[in-house]
């Protein structure tokens, strides 16, 4: 699970988009659903994912996206994902993340920040 998903976020720096479209097959169930604060409405197509995730790479040149930390519950899963920009700067986003029988993903749900009480 964790080398699928890490693939998928090491993707959103990839400014190759047939590569990054492998990266996000390789990670993703046929049937899947993405969806993050940044995102219109929840992405359940390969092609416009790609295109979504393509527009990181395209906006801030140089950043790069990790999983740093992952947790379990009985068969759910949370990452927690650093969003780091080529000049140092960094942000904290968590996913929850639902997989299929294969470990790829059927439904990602990500959040920004990591739910601190205010």
């Amino acid at each position: 699970m964790v080398d699928a998903l890490n693939a998928f976020f090491v993707a959103w720096g990839d400014t190759d988009a047939t590569k990054r479209s492998e990266a996000l097959k390789g990670a993703l169930a046929d049937k899947f659903t993405y969806i993050d604060p940044r995102s219109e409405a929840p992405i359940a197509d390969l092609d416009a994912l790609n295109g979504y995730v393509g527009m990181y790479a395209q906006y801030a040149p140089g950043a790069t996206a990790a999983v740093v930390n992952t947790s379990e519950t009985k068969g759910h899963h949370r990452l927690t994902v650093a969003f780091r920009m080529a000049d140092g700067k960094e942000q904290l986003g968590q996913y929850y993340v639902e997989l299929d029988a294969d470990g790829r993903a059927t439904r990602m749900i990500g959040f920004a920040g990591l739910g601190e009480p205010e």
